[in-house]
């Protein structure tokens, strides 16, 4: 590398590609993704501005009682078949949907964070129960367990925020753990070792901070998952109940109305492919990103 700078210096027409425009190029699909799900973010707080979900509009139906389409005068996304407006519900719905990714996308991700590390980190026994139990939860059919767990838990918001959440932390714990593992035999943390610092510290101060883009990358894909298999859970009548509207529920009755009113389930559809759109990217945008990291630190030696 040294090389090449000092035949740039020596010869003019010898030409070095700028970093910074690399590094800004491949982080470009990040930057989508962030503001694709702050877009969505916004829609989803500013829904009360659109009017409550649940008003039934006397001008929300034609004169045959089929629901307006989008565009539609005073409903700019049109109307269910109960008359009430569907940009209010969608944007109600994709609160809730958002709330319970997040939520469920939180709690799921310190769960696995924290039995990751206990087992990577402390003798056989530990590990192997600790690992036991992440293998049974995973080899569980994730919408069956899903609907069962949702029929004891309550089909309410935080009903499938817990069931969501038992879902996927054994995905975040497996993970973690292998990168302990991977992390632990490194010199850095057999010196720590070694000068009497304690499990703890070493995994707060040495093991943390260089999983930190391994951990946000599992953020950003399980929220992808995580929106899926709550508007799923939502679409099967295990999650939340109309008339509280939700993705899931919206994609249920849109779908019986695809025949004469096919917005019903267009304008969900669109909604809940964008959420998961953005949380891919952010995913591919933080891989990709720190892929050239380590890139351009090998080349830097």
């Amino acid at each position: 590398m040294s090389t090449i700078v000092a035949a740039a210096v020596r010869d003019e027409h010898v030409e070095v590609p700028a970093k910074p425009t690399k590094t800004v190029r491949r982080s470009k699909l990040l930057y989508i993704g962030l503001s694709l799900l702050g877009l969505l973010i916004l829609f989803a707080v500013v829904s009360p501005l659109f009017g409550s979900p649940y008003v039934l509009h006397r001008d929300g139906l034609t004169d045959l009682g089929s629901p307006l389409g989008i565009l539609s005068p005073g409903h700019l996304a049109g109307t269910d078949s109960l008359g009430r407006d569907l940009l209010a519900r969608s944007a109600s719905g994709l609160r809730a949907t958002l709330v319970i990714a997040i939520a469920a996308n939180v709690t799921s991700m310190l769960v696995g964070t924290v039995v990751g590390l206990i087992a990577g980190s402390f003798g056989p026994v530990v590990q192997q129960g600790l690992m036991r139990i992440v293998d049974v939860f995973l080899s569980i059919p994730i919408v069956l367990s899903g609907l069962a767990l949702a029929s004891i838990v309550g089909r309410g918001m935080w009903g499938i925020v817990v069931v969501v959440t038992a879902l996927y932390w054994a995905w975040t714990a497996r993970l973690v753990y292998g990168e302990v593992l991977r992390l632990r035999g490194r010199g850095f943390v057999e010196a720590a070792a070694v000068h009497g610092v304690g499990k703890l510290t070493i995994l707060r101060r040495h093991i943390l901070p260089h999983i930190s883009t391994v951990l946000l990358n599992i953020a950003a894909l399980n929220g992808a998952a995580v929106v899926v298999i709550g508007a799923g859970l939502s679409y099967l009548g295990a999650g939340i109940q109309p008339p509280q509207p939700e993705l899931g529920n919206l994609l249920a009755s849109g779908s019986t109305a695809i025949d004469y009113a096919p917005h019903l389930l267009l304008v969900p559809l669109v909604l809940t492919i964008a959420t998961v759109l953005s949380f891919v990217l952010i995913a591919e945008g933080i891989n990709r990103r720190n892929s050239l990291s380590e890139r351009q630190s090998w080349l830097d030696i």
